[in-house]
């Protein structure tokens, strides 16, 4: 009786195959980036390098949110949908314009390099940035290689290309610690290395495009064709800005007046990161996942209702733990000298910003599914004015306050996502995607917190908290009517 009742549509094993499979690739990324920061801090044992170092990737990262103008996400749309025509075109278009792009990107960046080092009063940064520009152009080659994997739902070999490109980046930082070559600065030599891994993935990946796609490189750039890519690109680009650039700009601004404080948020940010990737993975599949069924709204609308519940089933019993052991998961990663007053409340906030984060992270995701890509835009505009208008003002005062209007931002940016379900007539069925996933883990704190009071017997009600989630998330699954109805050979 019990194996009917769990036994899974099409779409859930969908969804629970892909999603793992992403889940795994994102995990051994987060983890390769969290080892090599543990690496970073033991070698040099130095607050100051140390924050150095993790502000010279910030700023990698905040430029790599520029990358590609929109072209891989309109890569992965025709793929999902005109596998054929991708290959012939969308992907020679795709190519070349990204590729285009990412020297003039790389130009901009060498010419900012001098005003950035002078901002941050480092010149060490200036050779480093522009050093870094050969590995933009590279990584303009890799998203749309990824891209094209991603598109035709092939998320295994994405999730390996994931995994070869952190290890070499992750490689390169490390390297370029502990291999200075010639007269090179600590971080002109992690921007060499970097560099150096990049191009060997844009590589590997050209080949394995080529090997399994043999799509057609060269021939004629029709400009009508690159107007409809950016037209659908274009906003979707603008999103991924928005959702992303918090982070990076946070740690930008707070890196203006200490750097020490930026490796306490680079840490905070490393452990929170171990659960954004369950959300990131959800995003990587429904994209490709909802636009399949795009003709089909009702459909469509109960495998974005799945991909949510689905994706706050992991989410919001990882958030409530870090959320109740902040200080003891720093400490055990980073070591007590990288332990502030402060830490738990950056990490805590964090993990909610995480949590606040998903709704408009994966809400965008599915519209963007069925073709509508504004709301993409708009609703992390909405989360990121909060972060430009006030955090430059106190981030260096009050870094606390700072990672509060972080995390309100991500709140507001919530509301304005479910708004904009309604508003595109789509909304979702909010009680199996946001309400049922939750009453577990309310179940699990529960528990823990009442095992506080017990002293010896509080290890003894951490693991029945655990094994309370379990029990009430298989008993809320179970029951027949809370699953999607799903069936369909498309879900394959």
């Amino acid at each position: 009786m019990l194996n009917r009742n769990v036994m899974l549509t099409d779409t859930q094993r969908f969804l629970l195959r892909n999603v793992s499979i992403i889940v795994l690739g994102l995990f051994i990324n987060q983890m390769l980036q969290t080892v090599g920061s543990i690496v970073l801090a033991r070698v040099l044992d130095d607050p100051t390098k140390f924050g150095q170092v993790n502000l010279l990737l910030q700023i990698f990262g905040m430029a790599s949110l520029f990358l590609n103008v929109g072209f891989n996400s309109s890569l992965i749309y025709t793929f999902s949908r005109k596998p054929a025509e991708a290959l012939q075109t969308n992907f020679r278009v795709a190519f070349f314009g990204s590729s285009l792009f990412g020297v003039i990107f790389g130009i901009i960046l060498a010419l900012l390099a001098p005003i950035l080092a002078n901002y941050y009063h480092l010149p060490e940064l200036k050779g480093a940035l522009i050093l870094s520009s050969i590995m933009f152009v590279f990584n303009s080659i890799i998203n749309i290689g990824v891209a094209s994997f991603s598109g035709n739902r092939d998320f295994s070999v994405q999730a390996f290309f994931m995994v070869i490109t952190t290890t070499l980046a992750t490689s390169g930082t490390v390297v370029g610690v502990l291999l200075p070559i010639g007269s090179l600065n600590l971080l002109e030599n992690i921007s060499l290395w970097m560099s150096v891994g990049a191009i060997l993935t844009a590589l590997f990946i050209g080949w394995k495009v080529e090997r399994v796609h043999n799509p057609k490189w060269f021939g004629g750039i029709p400009m009508q064709e690159v107007k409809t890519m950016l037209a659908y690109g274009l906003p979707s680009w603008a999103g991924n800005i928005a959702k992303a650039f918090q982070q990076p700009f946070l740690v930008m601004m707070v890196g203006s007046s200490s750097v020490i404080a930026v490796g306490y948020l680079s840490n905070g940010f490393r452990i929170t990161g171990f659960i954004g990737i369950i959300t990131w993975a959800f995003m990587i599949v429904t994209f490709p996942f909802v636009a399949e069924s795009a003709q089909d709204l009702k459909e469509s609308k109960q495998r974005g209702t799945s991909c949510v519940r689905y994706n706050n089933i992991f989410l919001y019993p990882l958030t409530a733990l870090i959320c109740l052991y902040p200080d003891q998961i720093n400490g055990f990663l980073f070591g007590e000298s990288f332990t502030s007053g402060d830490s738990a409340a950056y990490i805590r906030l964090m993990a909610l910003g995480v949590l606040f984060s998903s709704v408009g992270r994966l809400g965008g995701s599915i519209l963007a599914g069925i073709g509508k890509t504004k709301a993409n835009f708009w609703v992390m505009i909405v989360a990121g004015i909060f972060v430009i208008a006030i955090v430059p003002f106190i981030a260096a005062k009050s870094p606390v306050l700072a990672v509060c209007i972080y995390t309100g931002g991500w709140a507001v940016s919530a509301l304005a996502m479910i708004g904009f379900f309604y508003y595109e007539k789509f909304p979702l069925d909010w009680w199996k995607a946001y309400g049922q996933p939750l009453l577990p883990t309310i179940g699990m704190m529960a528990i823990m917190e009442a095992g506080s009071f017990t002293k010896g017997w509080y290890p003894l009600f951490i693991v029945a908290g655990l094994v309370g989630l379990l029990i009430l998330t298989i008993m809320i699954e179970k029951r027949p009517h809370t699953g999607t109805d799903i069936h369909t050979t498309a879900a394959r």
